[in-house]
């Protein structure tokens, strides 16, 4: 059997997998469990039996050592599965493979994407979860919307502590478009600012939650903003985070102002 047919025809019996992951089944508790007639587990059986994948002992159905590694890589499988067609909308304006995305930790992830109607639907998802945050880190392409940026300085002053990577230009058009406040926000000694000419999407850190967001190539408007509280998605964002902020400039914050007012 060629190697592409034995993975088909594993993944076709992922079901049954599954179920068997959860503990020993006889045949009549396979049939309930998965909706399925007399025949069709005895052919299901039958095929993983001969893959070395299950084992009967005392009428029950039950999985090899081997079944087991089969099991978990088919359940990962279908969770990658279910995350891919999740996040297409952000997979199509980021690069999963530069970024050691993985998908997994993002499968339950709240996914806000831009409108005909609702153009700002993302950002505003952004703004919800900056206005619930006692700290914001993180790196980006741009700057929120101008509707925005207001509630990103009150933020700021009120306590937010806020450590963003931004390209040079960006970082220039923060605090030339509205020098009262960029002064406002840096002498808060709550805000830093750091220069990286690469960074390839947006990244932000808040509290309990990691977002990516996505945006569109022609216009630069954020269409599209995934978040979630996965441990592990938080602890991926943290990492990818630490490595931007290594390679970067500082150019504002509290310890440069400590070092030039000293």
């Amino acid at each position: 059997m060629a190697e592409t047919d034995w993975l088909v025809g594993v993944v076709r019996r992922g079901p049954f997998l599954a179920a068997l992951r959860e503990r020993p089944h006889d045949r009549r508790d396979l049939q309930a469990a998965l909706d399925v007639s007399k025949p069709t587990v005895h052919r299901a059986m039958r095929a993983l039996d001969d893959e070395g994948l299950v084992e009967r002992s005392d009428g029950r159905y039950r999985l090899t050592g081997a079944g087991r590694i089969v099991a978990e890589r088919v359940a990962s499988l279908d969770r990658a599965g279910r995350a891919i067609r999740r996040l297409s909308p952000l997979l199509a304006l980021v690069d999963p493979i530069a970024l050691d995305l993985d998908v997994e930790r993002f499968a339950d992830a709240t996914v806000t994407t831009a409108g005909a109607g609702a153009p700002y639907r993302p950002v505003r998802r952004f703004m919800t979860l900056v206005e619930g945050t006692d700290s914001l880190r993180g790196f980006d392409t741009t700057t929120v919307a101008p509707m925005h940026v207001e509630g990103i300085y009150e933020r700021i002053v009120d306590g937010m502590e806020t450590d963003v990577v931004y390209p040079s230009s960006v970082v220039e058009e923060i605090l030339e478009s509205n020098p009262e406040r960029g002064a406002a926000a840096v002498e808060s000694g709550n805000l830093a600012l750091s220069v990286h000419e690469e960074v390839p999407c947006g990244l932000a850190l808040f509290d309990d939650r990691v977002g990516i967001g996505g945006y569109d190539p022609d216009t630069g408007a954020l269409r599209v903003f995934v978040d979630t509280d996965d441990p592990d998605a938080y602890a991926w964002g943290e990492s990818l985070y630490e490595r931007y902020r290594t390679e970067a400039t500082p150019l504002v914050g509290p310890a440069l102002a400590a070092e030039r007012n000293p």
